[in-house]
This record gives structure tokens, sequence and C-alpha cells, in this order.
């Protein structure tokens, strides 16, 4: 989302059951290293993006490897 403050990283077991939530904001740039996954397991993940008027839909839910 153009002019994003940041975004929120929804991720889950299932993309249904997307229960967890990491905040990033804009200026710490476009990665991400979650240390709170179990190796093994597969997740879901999905994207907010959020300014000062609100909160944006998520994106549809991508799998990880």
């Amino acid at each position: 989302m153009r002019g994003a403050v940041g975004y929120n990283v929804l991720w889950g077991i299932a993309p249904n059951k997307l229960y967890q939530t990491y905040q990033v904001f804009a200026d710490q740039g476009n990665a991400l290293e979650l240390r709170a996954l179990t190796v093994g397991q597969g997740y879901y993940v999905a994207i907010e993006a959020f300014d000062a008027n609100g909160v944006s839909k998520a994106s549809d839910p991508v799998r990880l490897p």
C-alpha cells in the first residue's frame, strides 16, 4: 500500500487460523525474521497494511514451504 506506515504480518497453521501477528514499520525494510516458528510445521501468512486512516483488508493467505 502506497504511504503505509507499517504492516501486520499474520501467521498460523491454517489459512483460517492466522492467530499470530507481528507488526513491522515501513521504515524497517522489507525483510522479517520470525523466530517463533517450529521446524517441520507448515505455516500460512497474510499481510495487512496500516496508516493513520486505519488497517487494510488482509491479503489472501500464502502457504510457506
